[in-house]
């Protein structure tokens, strides 16, 4: 605990070194602890809008992705399909070389199968390509909402400093009248 001599002696070194009144001081003191406040949430609201700003970008592209999923599924779907038509004419040609009749009785049947099944691979290459369209809208939508809430958390950051540096300049101020009244 710091006596009032001590406080006097303190008081007399400010004065000859910076020789500048306590009142200058005292006011001096409050308008910086004004000015940091407001540069302080300034920099806090700022912080926030450029992390939203970044984290939609984030978003716009994960869309973008998304929508470039989805095309590759269907031009890889159609690939196969093409792929698998290629094939299914190459069997029939062979079969029907050999003498073999095609479209009768247990050909029928197999070739039908084997139809059937390639169209199902291609309705599955879609089908992941829709889920991970979907996944990546799924996320472009989380990180949209985590940059709001960023630039609400800079901003609830910026009003804090304010309500706090107002405050805190408010006791100084106090404290001021009453050492000089």
């Amino acid at each position: 605990m710091i006596d009032h001599h001590t406080e006097d002696i303190q008081r007399s070194m400010m004065e000859k070194c910076f020789k500048f009144e306590p009142t200058t001081i005292a006011l001096a003191s409050l308008a910086v602890t004004v000015v940091g406040t407001g540069v302080t949430a300034y920099g806090q609201a700022q912080q926030g809008k450029a992390a939203n700003k970044i984290a939609q970008r984030n978003a716009q592209i994960q869309n973008n992705n998304a929508l470039i999923a989805q095309q590759n599924a269907e031009f890889n779907a159609q690939l196969k399909e093409r792929e698998d038509k290629r094939r299914r004419a190459k069997q029939r040609k062979k079969l029907s070389a050999s003498g073999t009749e095609v479209f009768d009785g247990t050909n029928l049947i197999a070739l039908a199968e084997q139809e059937f099944t390639d169209d199902l691979n291609a309705q599955l290459i879609r089908r992941g390509g829709t889920i991970d369209a979907a996944n990546l809208r799924q996320q472009a939508s989380i990180t949209s909402a985590q940059g709001e809430a960023t630039q609400t958390a800079g901003f609830t950051s910026a009003g804090a400093s304010l309500l706090t540096g107002v405050g805190s300049a408010g006791v100084d101020y106090a404290t001021f009248k009453r050492a000089s009244g």
